[in-house]
């Protein structure tokens, strides 16, 4: 039995996937399934980035430096992609 995420209220099992709850009149949408990905995407992105600054200010050569600086910047194209995908299934 679905029930809405707002009151409780318990909600037609023959409801479309979007429906809205006949007591508190929100939109009760199925959760998004890029929301796991996208946090992820994000949480590793800042910690690289984190990571990178450090670098700057203590890299002893420039190899590491420019590996970091790799890994971030496509972690960051990575979660523009991701995003898109997040924000097109709709928030």
């Amino acid at each position: 039995m679905r029930t809405c995420p707002h009151c409780g209220a318990e909600l037609d099992p023959n409801a479309s996937e979007t429906t809205e709850c006949p007591v508190c009149r929100n939109p009760v949408r199925p959760p998004n399934p890029h929301a796991k990905r996208l946090y992820l995407t994000m949480a590793v992105t800042a910690m690289l980035y984190f990571i990178l600054l450090f670098n700057l200010l203590f890299a002893e050569n420039a190899r590491w430096l420019i590996g970091v600086f790799a890994l971030a910047f496509l972690s960051g194209i990575y979660l523009l992609y991701v995003m898109y995908h997040y924000f097109r299934w709709g928030v």
